[in-house]
């Protein structure tokens, strides 16, 4: 029995208490006990019981005899009753779940088709099926219905996507509460020590954040923030540098997220209702978790209004191993609700609004062992989402229309009244930034897929225009900071002028085509472009983008795909908010604590950027016109092996220039904090990934990533955003935050009889670079030797459940997980001050931790 979920085959729901878990660094000897049992067990069954029934997935894929995608098309697998159904959509694709493997017989039906029956066959040991359905309008002579299989690649576009399955990632021992939480588990994506995510070596700020193809990244910042749900997600993916033109406002990456509509029965499920305690030395010493989830679905109106609902409410005391306890937590509160809405207005047309809505604190942002809980501020942001989709068939195409609002409220207030003190061994005083800001985005999207035409092939095109128009508002107010050395001797003082509120809005309208052109059977080629302006930047921009995806035979496993494009990063609206930030007036002491010359008074000023070299930009001759753009080439190759394993290689090559920066200079004898765009990123990433295993239920994922991302740290990041650093360092060419020059993951599930389960993720990398920095907290240059970096890292966790029938129609599941198993040391920060005497150690870990719940199952 499987816990239930918002998808429309689900027939269960689950109600889940977690008990509890406690920390226990113990010798090898009982982990090997506590995991000798169950792997027994489970291999004992498999013996005496034989194969359980497993679920299967069928991706089906239905089009017209012109090659034209059929979205809202009803399909039904049935085998003694309704097995699954789905609904196609707007590129004509749904997923199926059948229960197991044997016959069923497809139903596929729409208005002003031929309704269609098949019996197809499904092996216990086949992966994935992809089946294409064509489908003949009313009306034809001798109509003819065909199914076949697989899903010709050259009909694909030519760009691949790493893709999630929420249902599996929800199930590994990391347990992701959100769509952001799972991405790590994808090649190419990891998250730093800050919490923040790294996509392909850059920070998250460089890339864009889809749901339902709307940007709901933060208007201000350009941060990701805390996303929906992972109950409410149907697919996640996330593609670097994708070459298609509909996408813009990034040079990292898209990720990507469709979310769950609701089905023709009611589903429920309550998850995790019960608190989790905190243990210490086999004592309660209070609460330490509750996470309870509902989610449910069904339809409002039968066969025409569906709803789907997904809340969670969060709350966390997160420890700081770097910390002594009780000083060592971060508190979070936090309501996350999404709810969608889904209306058949008739079989040509359907209109969707959905509606998130997450309000969430965090006592004690930043926490850590050179930021103590004084020194920490509080931070409470209220973002909300409203999304009105509107899809309708057309003259053979898809015309989709999409309208939304997002608002980011965001107050940063610190501790307490003191002054900020920067020491080489940590941080003392209050935080100095009192910080808040209201943000808003609107946005208007028109897309058109025409119906295919031949022209030396068939061409899928897609016309498509974007307005967008957003504003963001506040103030920072900043009190003094003072550095001091290891003694506590002061040697400088930065105070701050009073500042300004500011009052900032932009329009970004782009327009964009894109066609698809497959002049045979073995080859598919992707041509687009894009144009889109910033009007705060003062730029018109252009992007052209191409793409290949062929396979050397007709039959052949073999899959090669490449591209070549330009993108371009949107500059965070609050970029611009530093002409209104306080100016600061920076004044430096000797050993007698004697003023050394006079106060620097530091203007803040904006660059302007001469004509453009690049031939695809058009920047009006005005202060802050940036454009930071890429360059991205990639070449991979994927290979079907058998039906278990298919493997994936893949190079891909980027090049990022007039980045936005912030640095100390010295303007027409006035010293000033310049943010211009002189920055600039290499990174070149080598992909291999596996897929293993042809049942959902019984597959692994493995990948392996090197990757070198090399630019400028002097990034406008550090003081332009939601919790700024008081120094503005010089700027530094080295390793960029993110990179990882090796990671191996391998993560998946395995089922065995009698419904037992085991989930290993393992990870093993080389650690986050790291920069040292002098008394002043500047960058120190480490010239021609090697990076600074954190040692490598080693995770093992494992999670093991086993179903308990109880009663017919409820059963409980036991778990057991492990968080890093084999005890690995894997330091959590390091002394990089080079005046602190314990310069270069490095300090803090998770130890081997146990956790224990249960889900009951009705």
């Amino acid at each position: 029995m499987n816990p239930l979920n918002l998808g429309r085959s689900s027939l269960l729901s689950s109600h889940s208490a977690r008990l509890y878990r406690h920390n226990l660094v113990c010798s090898p000897w009982l982990v090997l006990i506590l995991w000798a049992v169950p792997f027994y067990c489970g291999f004992w069954m498999t013996a005496a019981y034989g194969e359980e029934r497993i679920p299967h997935i069928l991706n089906l894929a239905v089009i017209d005899e012109q090659d034209q995608p059929l979205p809202e098309a009803q399909i039904q697998a049935n085998a003694n009753g309704v097995a699954a159904s789905g609904v196609t959509d707007v590129n004509g694709r749904v997923k199926l779940q059948v229960p197991a493997a044997g016959k069923y017989v497809l139903t596929i039906s729409k208005a002003g088709y031929i309704n269609t029956r098949a019996e197809i066959a499904i092996a216990v040991d086949s992966q994935a099926q992809d089946l294409e359905v064509v489908l003949p309008q009313n009306g034809l002579k001798q109509q003819k219905v065909t199914i076949q299989s697989g899903l010709p690649a050259v009909r694909e576009q030519a760009g691949t996507q790493a893709t999630l399955a929420p249902e599996s990632a929800k199930e590994t021992p990391s347990r992701p509460a959100t769509l952001t939480d799972a991405l790590p588990l994808l090649p190419g994506v990891v998250r730093s020590n800050d919490g923040a995510l790294d996509i392909a070596g850059y920070s998250e700020h460089h890339s864009t954040l889809l749901v339902n193809s709307v940007d709901v990244t933060d208007p201000a910042t350009g941060n990701f923030g805390l996303s929906i749900p992972i109950d409410s997600v149907e697919t996640i993916s996330v593609s670097e540098m994708p070459y298609l033109a509909q996408y813009g406002k990034f040079i990292a990456g898209v990720v990507a997220a469709e979310t769950r509509r609701g089905g023709d029965k009611w589903t429920l499920s309550l998850n995790d209702p019960l608190p989790e305690f905190r243990i210490r030395s086999w004592h309660l010493v209070g609460l330490k978790t509750a996470s309870p989830r509902v989610n449910f679905s069904g339809p409002l109106i039968s066969k025409r209004l569906f709803i789907s609902e997904g809340s969670e409410l969060l709350f966390y005391k997160a420890a700081v191993r770097t910390l002594p306890f009780p000083f060592n937590e971060t508190k979070s509160k936090a309501f996350n609700s999404f709810t969608q809405l889904d209306d058949i207005i008739s079989p040509n047309q359907m209109l969707t609004v959905t509606f998130h809505f997450a309000p969430h604190s965090l006592d004690y942002a930043g926490l850590g062992f050179f930021n103590p809980q004084p020194v920490t501020p509080d931070e409470s942001m209220h973002p909300i989402t409203v999304t009105f989709l509107h899809r309708l068939a057309l003259g053979g195409g898809v015309v989709q229309s999409t309208a939304a609002m997002t608002r980011v409220g965001n107050d940063i207030q610190p501790r307490g009244p003191e002054n900020m003190v920067l020491t080489p061994g940590g941080n003392l005083g209050s935080y100095f930034g009192q910080q808040s800001r209201g943000a808003s985005r609107f946005q208007w999207v028109e897309n058109w897929s025409p119906r295919a035409w031949h022209l030396g092939g068939q061409h899928t095109a897609q016309i498509g225009t974007v307005l967008g128009y957003s504003q963001d508002e506040g103030q920072l107010h900043a009190r003094p900071v003072l550095i001091e050395d290891a003694t506590h001797r002061l040697v400088q003082r930065i105070d701050f002028t009073a500042g300004n509120p500011f009052d900032l809005a932009q329009y970004e309208p782009a327009v964009y085509f894109q066609d698809h052109w497959v002049p045979n059977s073995q080859l598919g080629v992707d041509f687009g472009i894009r144009l889109e302006a910033q009007t705060i930047t003062h730029t018109v921009r252009t992007a052209p983008r191409s793409a290949f995806v062929w396979t050397p035979g007709k039959n052949s496993k073999i899959i090669v795909r490449g591209g070549l494009g330009i993108f371009y990063d949107s500059v965070p609206l609050g970029t611009y908010a530093f002409r209104t930030y306080p100016e600061q007036i920076v004044t430096s002491y000797d050993v007698l604590n004697r003023v050394i010359g006079s106060p620097a008074h530091y203007l803040n000023l904006v660059a302007q950027n001469g004509p453009s070299k690049f031939p695809f930009i058009d920047r009006a001759q005005t202060a802050g016109n940036f454009a930071p753009y890429s360059v991205a080439w990639d070449l991979e190759a994927e290979r079907i092996l058998n039906p278990w394993l298919t493997v994936r290689l893949k190079y891909l090559q980027s090049r990022a220039e007039d980045l936005i920066t912030l640095q100390p200079r010295t303007v027409a004898d006035q010293h000033a904090l310049v943010l211009g765009s002189s920055g600039h990123a290499r990174t070149r990433q080598f992909e291999v990934t596996a897929k293993i295993g042809a049942e959902s239920r019984r597959q692994f994922f493995f990948s392996y990533v090197r990757q070198s991302a090399y630019g400028d740290l002097a990034t406008a990041k550090g003081y332009i955003g939601d919790f700024p650093f008081p120094v503005v360092s010089q700027d530094l060419e080295a390793s960029l935050p993110g990179e990882i020059p090796n990671r191996f993951l391998l993560w998946g599930m395995y089922a065995l009889p009698l419904k037992f389960q085991i989930i290993p993720q393992i990870e093993y990398r080389n650690g986050f670079p790291y920069q040292p920095v002098n008394l002043y907290q500047q960058y120190i240059d480490s010239g021609l030797g090697p990076q600074n970096r954190f040692p490598k890292y080693f995770s093992f966790d494992l999670r093991a459940c086993k179903d308990l029938q109880v009663s017919k129609k409820y059963a409980v599941r036991l778990s057991l997980s492990t968080l890093n198993l084999t005890n690995h040391s894997n330091p959590l920060d390091v002394f990089a001050n080079t005046e602190d005497p314990r310069y270069g150690t490095f300090f803090g870990n998770y130890p081997r931790r146990f956790l224990f719940d249960f889900d009951v199952l009705y």
